[in-house]
Protein backbone atom coordinates (compact mmCIF):
# COMPACT_ATOMS: atom_id res chain seq x y z
CA UNK A 1 0.00 0.00 0.00
CA UNK A 2 1.49 3.29 -1.02
CA UNK A 3 2.69 5.98 2.10
CA UNK A 4 1.18 8.67 0.78
CA UNK A 5 -0.52 10.59 -2.43
CA UNK A 6 3.27 11.03 -3.49
CA UNK A 7 4.03 7.38 -3.37
CA UNK A 8 0.89 6.31 -5.03
CA UNK A 9 1.28 9.24 -7.83
CA UNK A 10 5.30 7.40 -8.42
CA UNK A 11 3.81 3.69 -8.20
CA UNK A 12 0.49 4.81 -10.78
CA UNK A 13 3.44 6.72 -12.93
CA UNK A 14 5.14 3.05 -13.25
CA UNK A 15 2.02 1.66 -14.42
CA UNK A 16 1.29 3.99 -16.60
CA UNK A 17 4.96 4.05 -18.55
CA UNK A 18 4.35 0.23 -18.79
CA UNK A 19 1.40 0.78 -20.79
CA UNK A 20 2.51 3.65 -22.95
CA UNK A 21 5.48 2.13 -23.99
CA UNK A 22 5.60 0.99 -27.28
CA UNK A 23 2.43 2.97 -28.51
CA UNK A 24 3.48 4.08 -31.48
CA UNK A 25 2.18 7.22 -34.02
CA UNK A 26 -0.22 5.14 -35.85
CA UNK A 27 -1.83 4.07 -32.43
CA UNK A 28 -2.96 7.77 -31.76
CA UNK A 29 -6.09 8.17 -33.96
CA UNK A 30 -7.17 4.91 -31.89
CA UNK A 31 -10.39 5.16 -29.82
CA UNK A 32 -10.18 5.12 -26.19
CA UNK A 33 -13.15 4.00 -23.82
CA UNK A 34 -13.84 7.77 -23.06
CA UNK A 35 -16.13 8.61 -26.07
CA UNK A 36 -14.53 11.99 -26.81
CA UNK A 37 -10.63 11.37 -26.39
CA UNK A 38 -8.41 9.17 -29.17
CA UNK A 39 -5.25 8.52 -27.87
CA UNK A 40 -3.81 11.47 -29.55
CA UNK A 41 -6.26 14.00 -27.63
CA UNK A 42 -6.22 12.04 -24.35
CA UNK A 43 -2.46 12.31 -24.72
CA UNK A 44 -3.18 16.76 -24.64
CA UNK A 45 -5.95 15.77 -21.70
CA UNK A 46 -3.22 13.98 -19.69
CA UNK A 47 -0.37 16.66 -21.00
CA UNK A 48 -2.87 19.42 -19.47
CA UNK A 49 -3.63 17.85 -16.18
CA UNK A 50 0.13 16.96 -15.45
CA UNK A 51 1.00 20.62 -16.05
CA UNK A 52 -1.40 22.23 -13.92
CA UNK A 53 -1.08 20.24 -11.24
CA UNK A 54 2.67 20.57 -11.23
CA UNK A 55 2.37 23.94 -12.31
CA UNK A 56 0.52 23.85 -8.30
CA UNK A 57 4.28 22.93 -7.04
CA UNK A 58 6.35 24.55 -8.77
CA UNK A 59 7.69 22.67 -11.80
CA UNK A 60 9.03 23.85 -14.78
CA UNK A 61 8.61 21.63 -17.63
CA UNK A 62 10.47 21.58 -21.17
CA UNK A 63 8.40 22.69 -24.28
CA UNK A 64 6.35 19.33 -25.86
CA UNK A 65 7.24 18.20 -28.96
CA UNK A 66 4.13 16.55 -30.08
CA UNK A 67 5.50 14.83 -32.66
CA UNK A 68 7.43 13.30 -29.95
CA UNK A 69 6.40 9.30 -28.51
CA UNK A 70 3.35 9.64 -26.17
CA UNK A 71 5.61 7.79 -23.98
CA UNK A 72 8.25 10.59 -23.96
CA UNK A 73 5.63 13.22 -24.05
CA UNK A 74 4.07 11.97 -21.10
CA UNK A 75 7.43 11.28 -19.08
CA UNK A 76 9.06 14.26 -20.08
CA UNK A 77 5.83 16.49 -18.01
CA UNK A 78 5.42 13.71 -15.38
CA UNK A 79 9.05 13.48 -14.05
CA UNK A 80 9.42 17.85 -13.70
CA UNK A 81 5.65 17.29 -12.20
CA UNK A 82 6.33 14.87 -9.41
CA UNK A 83 9.87 15.76 -8.49
CA UNK A 84 8.29 19.46 -8.09
CA UNK A 85 5.64 17.87 -5.81
CA UNK A 86 8.61 16.00 -3.13
CA UNK A 87 10.21 18.80 -3.03
CA UNK A 88 7.10 20.87 -1.75
CA UNK A 89 5.16 18.24 -0.25
CA UNK A 90 2.14 17.48 0.85
CA UNK A 91 1.14 19.78 3.79
CA UNK A 92 -1.06 23.37 3.53
CA UNK A 93 -3.01 24.42 0.00
CA UNK A 94 -2.21 25.45 -2.91
CA UNK A 95 -3.96 27.86 -5.12
CA UNK A 96 -7.02 26.18 -7.59
CA UNK A 97 -10.18 27.45 -9.04
CA UNK A 98 -10.18 30.89 -7.94
CA UNK A 99 -9.82 29.89 -4.00
CA UNK A 100 -7.34 27.00 -2.68
CA UNK A 101 -7.17 23.23 -2.24
CA UNK A 102 -4.93 20.81 -0.41
CA UNK A 103 -2.09 20.07 -1.84
CA UNK A 104 -2.18 16.52 -0.74
CA UNK A 105 -5.89 16.29 -2.54
CA UNK A 106 -3.79 18.00 -5.94
CA UNK A 107 -1.00 15.89 -5.58
CA UNK A 108 -3.87 12.93 -5.27
CA UNK A 109 -5.11 13.81 -9.01
CA UNK A 110 -1.73 12.78 -10.21
CA UNK A 111 -2.92 9.14 -8.75
CA UNK A 112 -6.03 9.11 -10.38
CA UNK A 113 -4.66 10.61 -13.99
CA UNK A 114 -2.04 8.21 -14.21
CA UNK A 115 -3.63 5.01 -12.86
CA UNK A 116 -7.32 5.60 -15.03
CA UNK A 117 -5.60 7.16 -18.09
CA UNK A 118 -3.23 4.46 -18.21
CA UNK A 119 -6.18 1.78 -18.40
CA UNK A 120 -7.56 4.23 -21.29
CA UNK A 121 -4.91 3.42 -23.22
CA UNK A 122 -4.39 -0.03 -22.51
CA UNK A 123 -8.06 -0.29 -23.68
CA UNK A 124 -7.40 1.54 -27.03
CA UNK A 125 -4.36 -0.26 -28.06
CA UNK A 126 -4.93 -3.57 -26.83
CA UNK A 127 -2.45 -3.74 -23.68
CA UNK A 128 -2.72 -4.91 -20.41
CA UNK A 129 -2.95 -2.75 -17.15
CA UNK A 130 -0.24 -4.71 -14.15
CA UNK A 131 -1.24 -2.10 -11.35
CA UNK A 132 -1.20 -3.83 -7.88
CA UNK A 133 -4.40 -4.60 -5.80
CA UNK A 134 -2.54 -2.29 -3.06
CA UNK A 135 -2.17 0.43 -5.39
CA UNK A 136 -5.56 0.23 -7.31
CA UNK A 137 -7.50 0.26 -3.94
CA UNK A 138 -5.20 3.55 -2.59
CA UNK A 139 -6.70 5.14 -5.69
CA UNK A 140 -9.80 4.06 -5.69
CA UNK A 141 -9.64 5.73 -1.77
CA UNK A 142 -8.68 9.02 -3.29
CA UNK A 143 -10.90 8.97 -6.22
CA UNK A 144 -13.86 8.91 -3.72
CA UNK A 145 -13.04 12.00 -1.79
CA UNK A 146 -11.75 14.03 -5.00
CA UNK A 147 -14.46 12.75 -7.62
CA UNK A 148 -17.81 14.25 -6.16
CA UNK A 149 -21.00 13.31 -7.31
CA UNK A 150 -21.18 17.70 -8.49
CA UNK A 151 -17.92 17.31 -9.97
CA UNK A 152 -17.95 14.17 -11.70
CA UNK A 153 -19.34 16.00 -14.75
CA UNK A 154 -17.29 18.74 -15.37
CA UNK A 155 -13.97 17.06 -14.75
CA UNK A 156 -15.62 14.45 -17.51
CA UNK A 157 -16.39 11.07 -15.21
CA UNK A 158 -19.46 9.71 -15.80
CA UNK A 159 -21.86 8.09 -12.96
CA UNK A 160 -20.60 4.74 -11.76
CA UNK A 161 -21.44 1.78 -13.37
CA UNK A 162 -22.41 -1.26 -10.97
CA UNK A 163 -19.77 -4.41 -11.04
CA UNK A 164 -20.24 -8.02 -9.36
CA UNK A 165 -18.98 -8.00 -5.86
CA UNK A 166 -15.97 -10.34 -6.98
CA UNK A 167 -14.69 -7.81 -9.51
CA UNK A 168 -11.64 -7.08 -9.12
CA UNK A 169 -10.04 -3.54 -7.16
CA UNK A 170 -8.97 -1.98 -10.56
CA UNK A 171 -12.44 -3.26 -12.15
CA UNK A 172 -13.78 -1.10 -9.78
CA UNK A 173 -12.00 1.68 -10.01
CA UNK A 174 -12.55 2.17 -13.21
CA UNK A 175 -16.40 1.13 -12.81
CA UNK A 176 -16.53 4.02 -9.86
CA UNK A 177 -14.86 6.55 -13.32
CA UNK A 178 -18.18 5.85 -15.03
CA UNK A 179 -16.15 3.49 -17.62
CA UNK A 180 -17.39 -0.20 -18.40
CA UNK A 181 -14.64 -2.53 -17.31
CA UNK A 182 -13.60 -5.50 -19.28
Amino acid sequence: MPADELESAEESLAVLENVLHGIAKDDESKQTPCREFDVASLTDHLMNSITAIGARAGAEFPERDRNDLVERQVLLAARPALDAWHKRGLDGTVPFGGGDAPASMMAGVLSIEFLIHAWDYAMATGRTVDAPDSLSDYVMGLAKVIITPAGRTSVGFDDPIEVSADAGVLDRLIAYTGRQPN
